[in-house]
């Protein structure tokens, strides 16, 4: 299994020079010839050129635009490439979201997928944990858990705040990617991340890497040696980034 890190930044992009310049947070989760795109964001249109080959499924973790707001450009890139439709795994709600904003999904098979529930996808067993991200109630967000030959991503992007259901569902995992939004001043949506740090290295799991990192965060460099003295086994992710699990 390998995430590419298609984004790492937080809503609108993260401005900056080098790794510390980021656009919306997503990814892309590989095992064998099946790829899987967590979110489809705004910056799809340039995130699509690290996509090599054809695309297997999408999650969505919720209906904010920064997670789904590329759909239309999705649509696109599938139309120049096939006409079948793609499985779109998301919470009812957030599917119910999708269709009153974008009025062409002709490309997607939307799939809503319970709290805990488990669904199949090529080599992965995938289940989604509820997680605080939004102050609105119709805009549930998902943590998503994928599986495939003894390896495991959990990937949360967007927390707001650390919750023992979220523990829980990150047991075992060879990787963490949580929510990296702010450094040094809170924000109600998102985890302040160097204050969490320090109880996350307790989680066992085996690495952490940070992604939708926002304008708080210092350069990329300096990023990483702060993440590095709270938490020895957690780093900030960057766009392009390849990791094998």
């Amino acid at each position: 299994m390998r995430i590419l890190f298609l984004g790492t930044g937080a809503s609108g992009g993260t401005p900056g020079r080098g790794r510390s310049r980021r656009g919306e947070s997503s990814a892309l989760v590989s095992k064998g010839g099946t790829r899987v795109l967590i979110d489809v964001t705004r910056d799809f249109g340039e995130q699509q050129r690290r996509i090599r080959g054809p695309l297997d499924a999408v999650l969505i973790t919720h209906a904010h635009r920064d997670a789904c707001g590329g759909l239309p450009e999705l649509r696109r890139w599938l139309r120049d490439r096939s006409d079948e439709t793609i499985p779109l795994y998301a919470s009812a709600s957030t599917i119910a979201g999708l269709r009153r904003r974008f009025r062409r999904l002709d490309h997607c098979e939307l799939v809503p997928v319970r709290e805990e529930g488990r669904r199949r996808i090529g080599p992965w067993t995938a289940s989604a944990v509820r997680v605080p991200h939004a102050r609105e109630r119709s805009i549930p967000t998902f943590a998503w858990r994928l599986t495939a030959a003894g390896r495991t991503l959990v990937y949360a992007s967007d927390v707001a705040r650390l919750t023992p259901a979220l523990r829980r569902f990150a047991a075992g995992a060879d990787a963490l990617v949580i929510d990296g939004a702010m450094w040094g001043r809170p924000l109600f949506s998102h985890l302040t991340i160097d204050r969490e740090l320090p109880g996350l290295c307790e989680w066992r799991v085996q690495r952490i890497l940070l992604t939708q990192i926002g304008k708080t965060a210092p350069p990329h460099p300096r990023l990483a040696r702060d993440v590095r003295s709270l938490c020895p086994r957690a780093a900030p992710a960057y766009d392009g980034l390849s990791v094998p699990l």
